[in-house]
């Protein structure tokens, strides 16, 4: 059975992007999709029964999403939920069941990258599946991205964003950063002989990568940056300029717990203009 791409709805331009994008993969993967609602239960009164003063809104909300899908896919294809709880909660508990989460970009970062509140980061960090964060604004890039350090986790991304690559028939480009994220230059090495300089061990994990790639992948083209001066973010950021997709790996759940300047947090809030797919490695995960 094709897994169900779940799709956060709350009727704003980066929601709509979101559903619009899901449903041109659906129609790619032969995918169901759940358009979900949350209701924070913050709204509800403290005591008696849950109001449903929301639900009017929420249910024209969805209305709304499963019109912009109907041209695409079948109905049978498309359902939708109103749920209680925090969305960031809510699609998390959704995605232990789901291939793919999908949602709006719902907050812009500074030019650091900084902001830690944004619900995109918060869903990436309760999600079990890989999740599509999508900007408001429709881009007409192409070509796929992607950030490596030679971790699991990047590894993953990596697998994926090769898959996205080849499935689309775009070049893939491999972007590793060198830089100390916290001080803004590159890491030094050490001056004992034989022992790699930062650049030398950059291109190693380059051309692992691209190996791995070309294994897998012998059809995509790819190409390999090596960024001395920037954070993950920032170098991911100003490759990601034109692209199509940015695809970055991420612990999921355990990210909670590291979340930290060059990690995952300021590359969900950086300013990439193109959707991002942020992967937990999880079995579902498409």
């Amino acid at each position: 059975m094709p897994s169900t791409i779940v799709v956060g709805v709350d009727g704003s331009p980066a929601s709509r992007a979101a559903v619009d994008w899901a449903a041109r993969r659906a129609l790619r993967f032969g995918s169901e999709i759940r358009l979900v609602h949350s209701v924070p239960e913050i709204w509800a009164p403290p005591f008696g029964p849950t109001s449903t003063d929301a639900d009017g809104p929420a249910a024209r909300a969805l209305d709304a999403a499963r019109a912009r899908v109907a041209a695409l896919l079948p109905a049978a294809a498309v359902h939708t939920s109103i749920r209680r709880g925090d969305p960031a909660v809510v699609l998390g508990d959704l995605s232990q069941d789901a291939g793919m989460v999908v949602v709006g970009a719902d907050k812009p970062a500074d030019a650091r990258g900084e902001g830690f509140g944004a619900v995109g980061l918060q869903i990436v960090t309760h999600s079990a599946c890989t999740v599509a964060i999508i900007p408001s604004a429709a881009t007409h890039g192409s070509g796929v991205v992607v950030g490596v350090d030679g971790s699991p986790e990047a590894d993953r991304a990596l697998r994926a964003a090769a898959g996205e690559a080849e499935a689309s028939g775009q070049a893939l480009t491999i972007v590793h950063a060198a830089a100390d994220p916290g001080y803004g230059r590159p890491r030094t090495a050490h001056d004992e002989s034989g022992v790699p300089t930062t650049a030398e061990r950059g291109e190693r994990v380059l051309d692992a990568a691209a190996a791995l790639v070309g294994a897998r992948h012998p059809r995509v083209e790819v190409h390999r940056v090596l960024d001395m001066a920037r954070s993950p973010a920032e170098a991911l950021a100003v490759a990601a300029e034109g692209a199509a997709l940015v695809v970055v790996g991420s612990r999921g759940r355990e990210s909670v717990k590291h979340v930290r300047p060059g990690a995952i947090g300021p590359v969900v809030l950086a300013r990439i203009a193109c959707p991002m797919l942020v992967t937990t490695g999880a079995a579902g995960a498409m």
